[in-house]
């Protein structure tokens, strides 16, 4: 009995030691955490306004410090700017040119090696989540800044040693971007809906200069389920969805970019007022490998391997029956666009898959649309550049292009521009083979007043160079029982008739019903100088046309 007796005293003795022990730890641990509390709330403030020279302040509705586990939580925080104090910046010619704030209901910092930071001044932690942030960026080109520049190291290095991050989320972002142009003009953009993830995130001395490393980060992942953006002449939407990208695998992928007019044919030709083509284009799955990361995330190059569009839908129109469009279309040739793009781009190959293209033209003739169809293009564009360095090494994009004209004729071609040549140099090249004439009356009969009554196209041959003034060539147009009907259009309907006399005395005296005939075969040389109102593709199509219609009708015909 006194044995029992003395082991339930030692065990009675050692549960209250153990909940002494306990309750000690657990009060020191609140009395620190308190302490250290107060400290972190009060370092945060000063080291957040002396870095920044007062230009911001962070506010918080609550923070809660827990040693024990590593957590640290704020509640409904934002980051402010001094509006005063930034006037003075600028004043001085101190202001930065990418300034910020934002608000988020909640950030949480897990596993945050306390003891760690305040023995060492070392920043470590396990993760660091924002609940619902909203950012707003404002970059003002205005904005000049004589400051000598930091790097982030350079910035924190005088309070902390390092910062460590293993993760880094921002879910359900909601970002606001502002840019103030030369002229005061704003361009403003507008993502919801973020989800951004950075991965071993890293400042200290050495991190910068990693290889492995872009931006102090081992990864950067972001995801957008859609954009929205009206363009500024207000005729379209333009839609990105579902796009992913990851800093670490180079991809970006997006599950569709399109481009969607906000009104119907008749109302846009109302609104638009003048000439010009109407676009609904929908690219599908599209997939940019190799994607350097360093050059996207800190000087904003889009520079990759391949670039791969899966599918695509464009649909062209344009009315000719209203008036011309103002001043000239000089300059607008594709590689001089492109050239004068705001944002640096290398795409060593762009493939595009399964694409179809419909253009449609009202004519002021007939009144009718006549449309021309391209079914499951197949291209492949190579050098896509606009950086004067690359440009020095490979002045040329080509691109290689294989289509279904009409639902018949299998067409390929050939392009190669320029990006030397301020005019707009280019060269075309390619072969259209085995199609049926009449395919060509969809366009012909609304466009063109003639009807295809036969013809068998075995080979179209062409080439042809120019610039944005004007295009010569080479055309070889192989066919056989050429038989045309001129048209009239009846006055009220849709109908056109057929001129009896016209088509007779066309077919007997001026089209050449086949070549080869006699055993010669008929080449072409057109020479088409540009109606610079008009685009590149009808400089090419008028060359390519000049070609034909000398083939079957010769040099001087009255049609």
């Amino acid at each position: 009995m006194q044995k029992k007796s003395f082991f339930q005293q030692l065990w009675v003795k050692i549960l209250l030691t153990f909940f002494i022990l306990i309750f000690l730890i657990l009060g020191a641990a609140w009395f620190i955490g308190q302490r250290w509390n107060r400290q972190i709330q009060w370092q945060l403030r000063s080291y957040i306004q002396e870095m920044s020279d007062s230009l911001y302040t962070l506010r918080y509705a609550d923070m809660d410090l827990n040693p024990i586990t590593g957590s640290l939580s704020l509640e409904k925080v934002s980051l402010i700017r001094d509006e005063k104090v930034y006037k003075q910046l600028q004043e001085q010619q101190k202001a930065p040119k990418l300034i910020y704030s934002f608000t988020a209901d909640r950030i949480s910092l897990s596993y945050f090696r306390v003891w760690r930071y305040f023995m060492k001044k070392e920043l470590s932690a396990g993760s660091l989540s924002f609940d619902n942030p909203v950012v707003l960026l404002e970059y003002n080109t205005t904005n000049k800044d004589t400051t000598a520049p930091k790097n982030a190291y350079q910035n924190i290095s005088s309070k902390i040693k390092s910062l460590s991050l293993g993760t880094l989320r921002l879910d359900h972002t909601n970002l606001k971007y502002t840019v103030i142009k030369p002229d005061s003009g704003l361009v403003m953009t507008h993502l919801e809906d973020m989800r951004i993830q950075v991965k071993d995130f890293l400042i200290d001395s050495v991190a910068l200069e990693d290889p492995s490393r872009f931006l102090y980060a081992r990864n950067y992942e972001f995801g957008l389920k859609e954009y929205r953006y009206r363009t500024p002449d207000s005729l379209y939407w333009m839609h990105v969805k579902d796009v992913e990208y990851s800093a670490g695998e180079q991809t970006l992928r997006i599950g569709q970019f399109a481009v969607e007019p906000r009104y119907a044919r008749a109302q846009f030709d109302i609104k638009a007022k003048t000439q010009r083509d109407r676009f609904d284009v929908h690219l599908n799955d599209i997939e940019l490998t190799d994607l350097q990361p360093r050059l996207l995330l800190e000087q904003q190059v889009i520079w990759a391997r391949k670039l791969t569009i899966n599918s695509a839908n464009l649909d062209i129109y344009h009315n000719r029956k209203l008036p011309d469009g103002p001043g000239n279309k000089l300059g607008g040739y594709p590689n001089q666009m492109f050239k004068r793009l705001a944002v640096p781009i290398y795409i060593d190959t762009l493939i595009g898959k399964k694409t179809d293209l419909l253009y449609t033209e009202i004519s002021p003739k007939s009144d009718e649309a006549g449309k021309l169809s391209f079914k499951h293009v197949h291209g492949t564009f190579r050098n896509v550049t606009n950086i004067d360095s690359m440009i020095a090494k490979n002045g040329h994009i080509t691109a290689d292009l294989n289509a279904i004209l009409m639902n018949s004729g299998k067409l390929k071609a050939h392009f190669d521009f320029s990006m030397v040549d301020s005019s707009g140099a280019f060269a075309v090249s390619g072969q259209l083979k085995n199609m049926d004439g009449r395919e060509l009356n969809p366009v012909l009969k609304p466009l063109g007043m003639v009807e295809v009554k036969s013809c068998q196209i075995e080979d179209l041959t062409f080439s042809m160079q120019g610039n944005e003034r004007r295009a010569s060539g080479e055309v070889k147009f192989l066919y056989n029982n050429l038989k045309v009907n001129i048209l009239k259009k009846e006055d009220g309907t849709h109908e056109f008739k057929k001129k009896g006399l016209m088509s007779f005395l066309a077919n007997a005296l001026v089209i050449k019903d086949a070549n080869p005939d006699g055993g010669e075969t008929r080449l072409a040389h057109p020479k088409f100088e540009r109606d610079i109102t008009k685009s590149f593709f009808n400089l090419v199509w008028k060359t390519l046309f000049t070609g034909i219609k000398e083939t079957a009708l010769g040099e001087n015909s009255p049609i």
